[in-house]
């Protein structure tokens, strides 16, 4: 995954119609592609660590949260685990900057279709989880202190 990768997931939430249903599963996806591109980054230089680990906080209770919505209702969803290949130094802004483009258009996407929601669960995880995924974007602008003392 490359920050180019997560603006064209960013693009298409942002331009495409979609329902209810549809949205919860392109913003799972998109959560997947930022778990990447976020480890790709942490791994690229060590100030990022610290960041990504208040973002992995975020991401886990996303990940959750959307299992119980009633579009992922079934589905396996596990978040990418270990180090993969470090950004370029030059991508590293860049990298953050999409990752904050993707916590906020996902949380707008969201917002705009839960009132179309037909089922119960999903309208609850696209209202509730906008606020959530909020802070994904906050965690990669350092606005999120972690709970860890050694953080």
């Amino acid at each position: 995954m490359t920050p180019r990768g997560l603006r064209g997931v960013v693009e298409d939430l942002r331009t495409d119609a979609m329902d209810a249903p549809e949205t919860l599963k392109r913003v799972w996806c998109g959560l997947v592609q930022a778990r990447l591109l976020g480890l790709r980054l942490a791994t690229a230089d060590p100030r990022y660590r610290k960041l990504q680990v208040n973002a992995e906080s975020v991401e886990h209770q996303l990940a959750r949260d959307l299992g119980t919505s009633a579009a992922l209702a079934g589905e396996p969803l596990a978040l990418p685990t270990g180090a993969p290949t470090p950004l370029p130094l030059d991508q590293l802004q860049e990298a953050v900057d999409a990752l904050v483009e993707f916590s906020r258009t996902a949380r707008r996407t969201m917002l705009a279709a839960a009132p179309s929601a037909t089922q119960w669960d999903d309208e609850r995880v696209l209202r509730h989880d906008s606020k959530v995924i909020g802070e994904l974007g906050a965690a990669w602008l350092g606005q999120r202190t972690s709970y860890r003392v050694d953080r």
